[in-house]
This record gives structure tokens, C-alpha cells and sequence, in this order.
């Protein structure tokens, strides 16, 4: 894994781009060589972008489903609110 992205992308990519590359360095078809040659390259580069990466600490380690966690345990509720008592805004 280089950059996060696994080994497999990498390579796909590369042999993409290179196809891509080898197109348009030889000019094999002309115009069609040099069309699929562009297109190959755009190809690769969105491959790329759509590989899955993964940075930091848990990079390396293979990813395993881990069971869900248990469901929180509910408080009972709250008793009645407490009563204000109010005066009118006239006696004060």
C-alpha cells in the first residue's frame, strides 16, 4: 500500500496510463491512437480518484467488521416539571 491506496489500483492504473501514453508517444492510428490515447489517460486519472485510501494509524491493517456496539441502556423519565409561581405584571 503506497499513499493509502492498495497495491492492485496502482498497478491498474499505471498499465492504463502507460497504454494511454504509449498511444499518443507513437502515434499509432493517428487520429484514433491519439483519441483513445487521451481517453486512457483520462481513464487512469479518474481510476485513481475512485480508489479507496486510507491514511493514519489503521492504514496497514486490514479492515475487519467489528460486531455493533451494545444498545445504550435508557434512563427512565424525568418526573413532572416543577410548578412557578407567577405574579401579573401589574403588581409589580
Amino acid at each position: 500500500m503506497f499513499l493509502g491506496t492498495p497495491k492492485r489500483w496502482w498497478i491498474a492504473v499505471g498499465v492504463l496510463f502507460l497504454i494511454g501514453l504509449g498511444l499518443l508517444a507513437t502515434g499509432y492510428g493517428e487520429t484514433l491512437g491519439s483519441v483513445a490515447g487521451v481517453l486512457l489517460i483520462f481513464v487512469a486519472l479518474i481510476a485513481f480518484a475512485a480508489a479507496p485510501m486510507r491514511y493514519g494509524k489503521d492504514a496497514a491493517k486490514p479492515r475487519v467488521s467489528s460486531p455493533p456496539p451494545p444498545a445504550p441502556v435508557r434512563a427512565p423519565p424525568p418526573g413532572p416539571r416543577p410548578t412557578i409561581e407567577a405574579r401579573d405584571s401589574s403588581e409589580v
